[in-house]
């Protein structure tokens, strides 16, 4: 549009902001806040800028020609910039005020300004603010978890998952510092931190000494004083600290001089670094006994949480399957392979090499990019909503001809440590099950003409084109068992079609 079209905006803008100061024919008085703060204000523009608004709704009182209207619950500064954007369209938000703004936008119901302040939130969130958004955020969260209708997580849920992506960042801002406790725990308590555990207890140290105002970092240095003012601090707080992950040393160099670790913790820590298998077996044994009665017959699922590595939310990066609400079945996925492959790291990253739609569901592509590749991670979208796949240590290629031979196109390839899995039924509920590979000769199959094969006979088997059409199945249980194994325990179903599949394999660091 020609700028001599809109030459005169800026004139009428100031003209709309000195009429909005200077309260000349104003017809509303609005007083706001315990204090009553007087805004004056004129109904036909506020007819014009806000239709739906709740509050020009209320009746004039007779004999008067000035309608009044009360507003205690909100601020007048927050009032003051409502009032700004509905005379000039002028969006003057921060992050200390935002959610305050959202929750006064949806009790007048000013729906072009809440949307603002969504947007607001939502592309301002970065490592500097990130912290004092969850603060904010934290403070609103019953009325902001009651108004928020829409499937997506929470404000509270995004603040928590950002920081837990960039936890090693957000935890260095004066931000963190001057979080409340219950922010803290909030974020310590979540399975998505991508840091290692004693990082985080050096955090929620750091976090404590910031609280108790002691300067010294060296735990030898501080006096009686300084160490009750940080014990208490950090109250509440260190149980949620997975203290049992920490390194033995590093929990008596830092950990345990600090005084706030409760004896038996200690006392378990060393039990762990002594007999690290037996004690995980007294604990599960522990849980299995506090079980109501009618479930101690089935096994658990999942072992003591203080012994759960943290898994950082990208730990499959841009995974359109685990995502959302199945963020943390990421955490289960690790804690198996880690399991699988012995390996000592807490955590580990995973790089998406292959996603099947963006193949149109090809097994000749799925062979391409994936051949030669192993470890590997086969997770599958069912189309109710199940989770299923499975783990090969090995890759897909022409083996010897020494192997078992399935036709001229294809052979089995051995395998001493694959595995079938099922995260999410057809009913969405999550119950992960593992199946291990029983005859290790028929660990996966390769066949140019097919997507991944699990098995003889197969146990899992993915067609070409397999989201078009009901030829893959499920033959379990044939070179793989666990408990309660069938032919619908992955996908509900002999035969099924798939909604998308994704491949896999570590990030290299």
């Amino acid at each position: 549009m020609n700028d001599a079209v809109l030459a005169g905006v800026p004139r009428l803008l100031d003209d709309l902001q000195k009429l909005l100061e200077t309260h000349d024919h104003a017809d509303i008085l609005f007083l706001v806040g315990r204090e009553e703060t007087a805004f004056y204000a004129h109904r036909l523009l506020l007819n014009a800028r806000c239709k739906t608004a709740t509050f020009l709704k209320r009746a004039v009182l007779p004999g008067s020609s000035t309608q009044t209207i009360r507003l205690p619950n909100h601020k007048p500064d927050n009032f003051k910039t409502a009032l700004i954007y509905l005379y000039t369209g002028k969006v003057l938000l921060d992050d200390q005020n935002v959610f305050e703004m959202w929750t006064l936008c949806q009790d007048l119901n000013l729906e072009e300004l809440r949307l603002f302040c969504e947007d607001h939130i939502t592309r301002s969130l970065n490592v500097d603010n990130a912290c004092a958004l969850l603060a904010s955020a934290l403070v609103k969260e019953d009325q902001l978890t009651l108004r928020n209708n829409t499937s997506g997580p929470s404000f509270v849920e995004r603040c928590v998952h950002f920081i837990g992506d960039n936890a090693s960042e957000c935890f260095q801002t004066s931000g963190f510092l001057r979080l409340s406790k219950d922010a803290l725990i909030r974020l310590v308590s979540s399975d998505h931190l991508a840091l290692e555990e004693v990082e985080i207890w050096r955090a929620v140290l750091n976090w404590a000494r910031h609280q108790a105002n002691v300067s010294q970092s060296n735990t030898q240095m501080w006096n009686e004083d300084e160490r009750q003012r940080v014990c208490q601090s950090l109250g509440g707080v260190i149980n949620h600290v997975r203290l049992l992950l920490i390194d033995s040393q590093v929990f008596a160099e830092e950990v345990e001089p600090t005084g706030a670790v409760p004896m038996e913790v200690s006392l378990e820590r060393y039990r762990l670094a002594a007999l690290p298998a037996k004690f995980r077996e007294q604990q599960q044994q522990q849980q299995q006994h506090q079980l109501p009665q009618q479930q101690q017959q089935q096994p658990i699922s999942h072992e003591d949480k203080r012994l759960q590595p943290r898994v950082p939310t990208k730990a499959f990066a841009n995974s359109q399957i685990l995502n959302r609400d199945r963020v943390s079945l990421q955490n289960v996925l690790n804690q198996w392979y880690s399991s699988t492959a012995s390996t000592t790291l807490s955590s580990v990253t995973w790089k998406l090499v292959f996603r099947a739609s963006q193949y149109d569901f090809s097994a000749s592509e799925f062979h391409r990019i994936c051949d030669g590749l192993a470890p590997l991670y086969i997770i599958i979208l069912g189309p109710k909503g199940e989770v299923c796949g499975g783990f090969t240590d090995v890759p897909w290629t022409l083996p010897p001809a020494s192997q078992p031979v399935v036709s001229n196109k294809g052979r089995y390839i051995a395998s001493d440590r694959a595995f079938l899995f099922n995260l999410v039924d057809g009913h969405g509920q999550v119950s992960p099950r593992r199946y291990d590979i029983t005859k290790k000769t028929f660990g996966i199959c390769y066949h140019l003409e097919c997507g991944p094969i699990f098995g003889a006979g197969a146990d899992l088997y993915i067609s070409d084109q397999c989201q078009a059409n009901m030829d893959s199945y499920s033959n379990l249980p044939h070179s793989y068992d666990g408990e309660d194994a069938s032919p619908d325990s992955l996908m509900g179903d002999y035969n099924f079609s798939v909604l998308e599949y994704e491949v896999y394999t570590p990030s290299m660091k």
